[in-house]
């Protein structure tokens, strides 16, 4: 229950901008609160490449795997130092929800880091920690998803871990005659997130020709 009211509130918030492109699933009728119209605390300034598709050679395994990474830089532009813990998810318009580095093998990351050509790119699992301050002291990362849904047309990237801001949303499935537990919450905290919209073009049999495309350039925050 809990994890389906939780991609509720994902849904719910990328429809409060557009709908995902071929997306005729009904949707949760869900209202999740929005972010402040000005920063109400730290936030760090977020630039990034679209989604590209990677085929790797990995150990144990007879054929190339495939994987999605997206290559970014963060900045903290703000007064004092922070903590950066990014959490990135894609999200597919046939409602699956894909965690990036989860089953993603070290050969990943070193393939993109050959295809990227940066010596400054870290990986996901080093990058996390302390943010100073600067243009300077900005990092260079990647988030690496294993391959999807064959089946999905469009998908939406969450990028967490940009902004201080969080808010408390009450959980509409709430049971108060059962007791709280992490099957029961009572509230959720959401915290401001980025969302990136994609339309994926072809189908399954063109898979691995097509090439993400953003609906929108401009940046949408949601609280997720």
């Amino acid at each position: 229950m809990i994890r389906k009211l939780l991609l509720g509130i994902t849904l719910c918030s990328f429809a409060q901008g557009m709908s995902l492109a071929g997306d005729t699933q009904p949707r949760p009728k869900l209202t999740a609160p929005k972010p402040a119209i000005a920063p109400v605390s730290w936030e760090l300034k977020f630039r990034f490449e679209d989604p590209q598709r990677v085929s790797v050679l990995v150990p144990g395994k007879a054929e190339p795997v495939v994987y999605w990474y997206t290559l970014y830089t963060v900045e903290n532009p703000g007064k004092r130092e922070v903590e950066f813990y990014p959490r990135f998810e894609l999200v597919t318009d046939t409602f699956k929800v894909v965690p990036s580095e989860i089953g993603v093998s070290p050969e990943a990351f070193r393939a993109v880091r050959r295809r990227a050509g940066n010596p400054l790119l870290i990986a996901p699992h080093e990058i996390a920690g302390r943010l100073q301050r600067g243009e300077d002291r900005a990092r260079h990362g990647v988030a690496i998803w294993p391959d999807f849904d064959p089946k999905a047309k469009a998908f939406t990237l969450y990028m967490g871990g940009l902004s201080g801001e969080v808010t408390r949303w009450k959980n509409p499935a709430f049971d108060a005659d059962k007791p709280e537990n992490p099957q029961n919450k009572r509230w959720f905290i959401l915290r401001k997130t980025l969302a990136i919209p994609y339309k994926l073009p072809g189908d399954q049999n063109t898979r691995t020709r097509a090439v993400p495309e953003r609906i929108t350039r401009d940046q949408k925050w949601v609280m997720r």
